[in-house]
C-alpha cells in the first residue's frame, strides 16, 4: 500500500498530549505542510502562527473553552497550538 493511502486509512484522533515542547525542525516541517495544503476555492491565503508561548497558549484555551460554554481545556494539553489565519474575500463575477 503506498504512503500516503496507508496514512489516511491508518490516522487516528488525539485527544491527550504530553507537555514536552515540540522540536524546531519537526514544527517547522509541520507547518511547511500546512502552508503546502489545499485551500478552500484555490485561495492560496493560509497564514499559520504557532503558539508556543505557554500564557499565550492559556489565554487562548480559555477564550476558546469560553466561547464552547466550557471549562475543560478545548487544546488537551497540548503544548502548541497553531492558528490559521485565511484572507476572505468575496468574488464578484460581472453580469450574475
Amino acid at each position: 500500500m503506498n504512503q500516503v493511502l496507508d496514512a489516511i486509512i491508518t490516522r487516528r484522533s488525539v485527544r491527550s498530549y504530553k507537555p514536552d515542547p515540540i522540536p524546531e525542525d519537526v514544527l517547522e516541517r509541520i507547518l511547511t505542510a500546512g502552508q503546502y495544503a489545499a485551500t478552500g476555492m484555490n485561495r492560496q491565503s493560509p497564514i499559520i502562527l504557532a503558539v508556543t508561548n505557554k500564557a499565550m497558549r492559556d489565554k487562548l484555551s480559555a477564550m476558546n473553552a469560553g466561547i464552547m460554554g466550557s471549562s475543560s481545556d478545548p487544546f488537551y494539553g497540548a503544548p502548541v497550538v497553531l492558528v490559521v489565519l485565511a484572507l476572505l474575500f468575496v468574488k464578484v463575477i460581472s453580469g450574475m
